[in-house]
């Protein structure tokens, strides 16, 4: 099957494609499955928009027949991939590349046409951060930074390049890949963890800045101290890091590693810790169920919550309610 593609901005390859295999979407506000016809093949593909220039795309498909896809990459495009399992052959300017499993690439395309390949009967499991310069813009801490990141993408333009395949990065991508929650948790967990996975590759290419301790003046530390206070009172559905850092007048690098530094945890990491202790008063003071603690939580799947629950605390949520009746008992 052969098909064209011109990809005028970064969410656009996902749309086309779904749209030349007759692909059937189930979506939400953030997300979007496709589903191909068994004709075509079969599998799905999952796309989280992070906001417009941004989206996480993972792809679990095996062909029928071969796919050949003929791509005109007419916008600026930057792409850290993971290939857990299959095999993809591209060629475009006279270079060409082939990608097996257990493999990380990134590239940088501007204006170039792409070819790309994939067998018939091949499982291509693979995992895309694709966005757009100005995106990976905004996680610059200042000036110098944002050269910095202009002089890494120059090195890339027009090459897919692999990177090492690190435990770190092995495990983010693991994470992404099998994310278990759900609505607005879930988009604040891929954004963080494909945060994340720049930053590994960024270490690993050399470039990376988790060692240096970052300048936080009074005015900086004032403003993560209300962004604390933003997440503590809207834990049930966080905000996104770009709607924080628009909040409290920050960027989002300083955000993220900023508030990192100040309180020893992730804003991820702060969100889940504020609905566990809450589900804990909601159970003994307001005696709720777990079902209802789980949805007063802000968590839609209570398989979700009695998982997160029970590593946060090392019981079930359920034994831990039967705990607490058998306490009430003795003590009547």
């Amino acid at each position: 099957m052969t098909i064209h593609i011109l990809n005028a901005e970064v969410h656009s390859l996902f749309d086309q494609f779904t749209e030349r295999v007759n692909g059937h979407i189930h979506h939400n506000e953030w997300e979007q499955h496709i589903s191909i016809p068994p004709e075509v093949g079969n599998g799905s593909i999952k796309r989280t928009r992070i906001r417009s220039g941004m989206e996480i795309v993972v792809t679990d498909l095996t062909f029928e027949q071969d796919m050949k896809l003929h791509i005109q990459e007419a916008c600026q495009l930057f792409e850290l991939s993971y290939c857990m399992k299959g095999e993809i052959y591209c060629e475009w300017n006279g270079k060409e590349s082939l990608t097996e499993k257990m493999t990380g690439n990134v590239l940088f395309f501007e204006d170039e046409l792409v070819y790309e390949e994939k067998k018939a009967g091949v499982r291509n499991h693979l995992l895309e951060i694709r966005l757009s310069p100005k995106e990976l813009f905004h996680y610059a801490a200042d000036i110098p930074e944002k050269h910095k990141m202009e002089s890494w993408l120059k090195r890339y333009k027009g090459r897919i390049d692999q990177y090492p395949n690190t435990a770190a990065i092995h495990k983010c991508v693991y994470d992404l890949i099998n994310c278990s929650y759900n609505g607005a948790m879930k988009r604040l967990y891929m954004e963080s963890k494909a945060m994340e996975l720049i930053a590994l590759f960024g270490e690993v290419d050399g470039h990376g800045t988790e060692g240096r301790k970052l300048f936080l003046s009074r005015d900086d530390l004032s403003k993560l101290d209300t962004a604390r206070e933003l997440i503590a009172r809207h834990f049930e559905q966080p905000m996104s890091i770009q709607e924080l850092a628009r909040k409290i007048g920050l960027n989002e690098f300083k955000l993220k590693k900023g508030f990192r530094e100040r309180f020893g945890m992730t804003i991820f990491e702060l969100v889940r810790k504020q609905r566990m202790e809450k589900a804990i008063w909601y159970m003994e003071v307001e005696r709720m169920n777990v079902g209802e603690t789980a949805v007063s939580v802000g968590y839609s799947n209570v398989s979700n919550f009695a998982t997160t629950f029970r590593k946060y605390y090392g019981c079930n949520p359920s034994e831990y309610l039967k705990n607490i009746s058998y306490q009430n008992t003795i003590n009547e």
